[in-house]
Formats: C-alpha cells, structure tokens, sequence
C-alpha cells in the first residue's frame, strides 16, 4: 500500500507534449525552483484556452507550485486561477490560496536590507529580536516569513526556524500553514527517519503532492528505495510535466552505471592550491578514504606560503610511493595556468581522463567510481561532473547543471555592458531538496569536482589563460567542448561537498568584484553571434531529446491514470 498516495484532483495529462517545445523555450532547462515555475505558468494558461493537454497542465502546475512553495505569492494567484477554471481543490486549501496571494511582502527597503545583512553573520540574539519584530507582525508577517524561510534553513539551526514560526501570527484558517512549514523545516533540518512522521501528518487534502515528494525523498535517503519509488512514481502519474520529478525517477529505475575500481587506473587525479593547507589536508583526507582504485594523484603547490608544502609531503607518505606526484611553483600562477601545468605532464597526458579537484571539498568514497561509469564505451562527452552542495547540514545547493538559454544574441545597448552567454543557473543556491538527483547531458558542470576527457583537450585547446587568476576558465573550456561536439554530462546522483561558496559569492571587494566582471566581458565577447545561436539550439534539442526519451520509458514502465 503506498502511504503517499494522491487524492484525484487533477485530469490525466500527457508528459510531454509538443506545444510545450514549440511555445517555450526554457521548459526543458528545469521546474526545480519557484521562479521557473512562475515564468512558465502565464503561457500554460493563455494556451490553456485552446489546448485541453495544456490545461491540464497548467491546473497541475499551479497546484504543485502552491504547495511546493505555499506563500509565494504569484504561484497562489495562479492556484486560485486554476481553481476558477475547475481544478478540484479542497475549500480549505483554497482559503490557504487567497491568503498567500493576499499577503503583503516586506519591500526591498531598510528592514530587507538589514535582514540580508544579520542573515550572514552568526548572531543568535540579534536574529531573534529581528525576526520577533518583523513576524509577529499581523499584516506583514506571513510576507516575512516568505521571504526569509530561505535563508532560515540554510542557516542550519533548527531552533532558529522553530522559533521564528513560533513568532508569526496565525489566523485559525492559516494552522494548515504552519503545519506545512513544520513539516519543511523537519524536512530540511532533521534526520530523515524523524522528518518522516512529521510530512507523513499532513493533510493529503492540502498538501497531497509535496506531501508524496517529501515522503519519498526521506524514504530515498534512509535507503527505503522500494517505498521510495511506489511515493514518486505516484506522484509523477499526477505530474508528468514535472522535468525534474521525470528526470529523478528514470534515474531512480535505471540508475546510472558506476565503474568499477579497475577502471579508475584510465583516470588521472589532479589538485592545485595556494594557501589554503588546513583545507587542503582535509580535502586530501577525504581522497586518502575514497576508492579510487589505481589512479595516481598530480598536486600542484601553486607558489604557496603557508604550510601547504608539509600538507602535500605528508599526502605523498600515506599515497602509494608511485601514485602521488608534486609539483610546487615559485609564484601563484592563476588557476587556468595551474590546470594546463597538470595537464601537460607526460603521465597525465597518457590518461583518457583527468578529474579535477578543488582544493576545499569533501568527497564521498565513490565519488571516481560514480562518474567514470557512464563514460564506459563514450567518446562524445567533453567533461563529466555532479551536484555541489554546502559542506554542512543542511548542504544546501551550490550548483547542478549549467545550460544555455537558447536565444540569438541580443543586441547590446549603448554604454552597457554585454550579456551574450545566457547560461541557466537552474538551482540558484536553493536548499537541496532532492529534485536535482538526475543524470542528462548539459552545457557545462561545476569545477569544483569534474572529470575532462583528455581527447577532447587535444581538440578544443587547454583552458584560457586569459581568465587568470580565476572565473569561467572551466565553463569557457566547456563551451568549446560543446561547439566540438563533445557536451558534459551531469551526475546528479553523486554530491560533493563544497566548503566555500563559488567566486561570485565571495567576491567582497571593489577589485573581487572587478575581476568577476572583467572575465565575464572576456567569456560575453569570445564567441560571435552564430557560436551562441548553434549552441542555444543544440543545447536545447539535446535537453528535449533526453527528456522525450526517458518520458516514454517511465509511460511504458509506470503508465499513466486514466
């Protein structure tokens, strides 16, 4: 018996369906966050009108973007919209719509931007006479918490977000409410096996189609796949649209192939590091542990001051004596030159693959094993990467797969600065709830943790120097890869963690952020406008080509409610 099982609200609908590809060009990049959702809904509705399949549709998403993010304010305008048009909704979640959407939002005034700034720093007194001013209050509460749930879980404090939802006001007719942000914070912030009973508890009612996805996302990680599967695959017969949820449960039915610890000996382990040891040496610990069979490591120290020459000596004592190899540089010479100073070694050049690994990561024991599998028998892809999340609970996401919007080029304006690579950056340092644990082809991957095919080196060049000391070297290399025909592949199953944030996070200083921005103008005049626009188009045929097929193997496998 499934547990998670859906009350029938919504008619069948088709998962993939050809006005969707003819009238949006960004379905197929991904409905894993609010804002995708709410950009697609507008044009499901107008078509709506016409098209029955896209009717559907649009009533599926706009209920599932309700209870997936139950106050954002747009998604409940379009739920209620839905309801007008027929979809069965129980009258008390329809309460909870009206009050979402009637909610009134904190502006981007002095309170937002002071929340923006107490949120970074690790105060607990001053967070908590913040929130207790904002949330209680009765008109603008609920907009409050709106928009600082976010940053709540990722705080990692538990308590902070129980307290917060302890301070907002809360009508009788909005107890489902909190209810429901009960169950997302046990979600987030509890072991699963605790989190569990608490979304098990809601109303099927209201929350019927979070409700499947959370219980069979905890069910995955207790390592209850079988219930896990029976909870998705239920609620994917609801929502087949859903690209994410379509993308995860193929994975979850045909997993990706993982090699095995023979075949990690056609893979080359490359590190490179300027004062960053005590990280380093963690990092170094973690692949110490990992099982990567006889692949030997190249670290390069890249003119550091620190201690990371003793970091790196102590490394090599504990590798085989032939298996790790240092080479240490008088001066940092940039991170484009660091990685082509490794890939020109004689050793690293004999191997068909070379995995990069930054130098403040966590990896897990099989992170090799995971993405040298679907490479077996492949020479068409360029790179290989994963999933990167933070390094502590509650490991929100960092970065999934990058693809590229597929638009021509748009002309630049007068004494501006060009945006010319609409790359989609589909998690936006979203929490990790799940819906990005899928494999597909893609533009690029993150350079924190990825494998390069050494071939495809030898065709498209080595990384731009021109991108010293750091930013983009990896997604420009990526881009050339594509344009050779050799696109990434994402491993979504697979998460590395990431201790600090990527460089636009860090940027802090005039000249950081004067650097991020000037290899953004490097990477945005690189390529002319025909470059982009094949790019654009074969990006997004590869994306709909993937997700077509996998759409018609989860129909032959799990069918569709009649």
């Amino acid at each position: 018996m499934n547990r998670f099982a859906i009350p029938r609200t919504l008619p069948s609908c088709a998962p993939v369906q050809p006005a969707f590809a003819r009238h949006f060009s960004g379905w197929q990049l991904g409905m894993g966050l609010p804002g995708s959702l709410a950009g697609l809904l507008p044009g499901l509705f107008i078509l709506s009108e016409e098209n029955p399949g896209c009717r559907s549709a649009a009533m599926g998403m706009a209920l599932w973007g309700m209870q997936a993010h139950p106050l954002h304010p747009d998604l409940a305008r379009w739920a209620i919209k839905a309801v007008n048009l027929g979809l069965r909704a129980d009258r008390a979640l329809t309460r909870l719509m009206i009050l979402a959407a009637e909610s009134a939002q904190p502006g981007e005034g002095e309170a937002a931007d002071a929340w923006h700034e107490l949120a970074r720093q690790d105060d607990r007194s001053l967070i908590l006479r913040f929130l207790a001013v904002v949330l209680s209050d009765p008109t603008k509460g609920l907009g409050w918490l709106n928009h600082i749930w976010r940053d709540l879980i990722h705080m990692g404090r538990p308590e902070i977000a129980k307290a917060a939802l302890d301070m907002v006001h809360w009508p009788e007719a909005a107890l489902p409410l909190r209810a429901r942000f009960e169950a997302d914070r046990a979600f987030h912030c509890l072991p699963p096996e605790e989190a569990l009973p608490v979304v098990e508890s809601l109303d099927p009612n209201l929350w019927g189609l979070w409700r499947a996805y959370a219980g069979g996302e905890l069910l995955l990680r207790m390592g209850r796949t079988g219930e896990a599967k029976g909870a998705l695959a239920g609620l994917w017969q609801a929502i087949p649209w859903h690209v994410n949820l379509t993308l995860k449960l193929h994975d979850l039915f045909r997993p990706a192939p993982t090699a095995s610890p023979e075949d990690c000996e056609e893979a080359a382990v490359l590190l490179y590091s300027w004062n960053k040891a005590d990280l380093l040496a963690d990092t170094l610990e973690s692949l110490l542990r990992s099982e990567i069979g006889r692949a030997r490591v190249f670290a390069l120290n890249n003119g550091s001051s620190d201690h990371t020459g003793q970091v790196l000596a102590q490394a090599a004592r504990r590798f085989d004596a032939d298996r790790f190899h240092i080479e240490t540089l008088p001066v940092n010479v940039g991170a484009p030159a660091a990685r082509n100073w490794l890939l020109s070694l004689p050793e690293v050049r004999k191997a068909r693959w070379a995995a990069f690994l930054d130098d403040d990561i966590v990896l897990p024991e099989d992170w090799l094993l995971r993405l040298l599998g679907p490479t077996r028998g492949r020479d068409d892809l360029g790179a290989v990467g994963c999933r990167i999340t933070a390094a502590v609970p509650p490991f929100g996401l960092q970065s999934a797969d990058y693809n590229i919007f597929p638009v021509r080029p748009p002309e630049g304006e007068p004494d501006a600065l060009p945006n010319r690579v609409p790359v989609h950056d589909n998690c936006a340092g979203s929490p990790d709830t799940g819906m990005f644990t899928y494999t597909r082809p893609c533009l690029s991957v993150s350079g924190c943790c990825h494998l390069v095919n050494m071939r495809s080196i030898k065709r498209t060049g080595p990384f731009d120097l021109r991108y010293t000391p750091s930013q983009f070297d990896d997604l420009d290399r990526d881009l050339r890869a594509s344009l050779d025909g050799t696109p990434a592949l994402y491993v979504g199953g697979l998460a590395v963690r990431h201790v600090q944030h990527s460089s636009l996070a860090k940027s802090k200083t005039a000249k950081q952020i004067g650097q991020v921005m000037g290899n953004k103008l490097k990477l945005d005049t690189k390529y002319t406008d025909d470059e982009l626009d094949r790019l654009g188009r074969e990006n997004q045929a590869m994306l709909w080509a993937d997700l077509e097929e996998k759409s018609r193997f989860l129909v032959d496998r799990l069918g569709l409610n009649a």
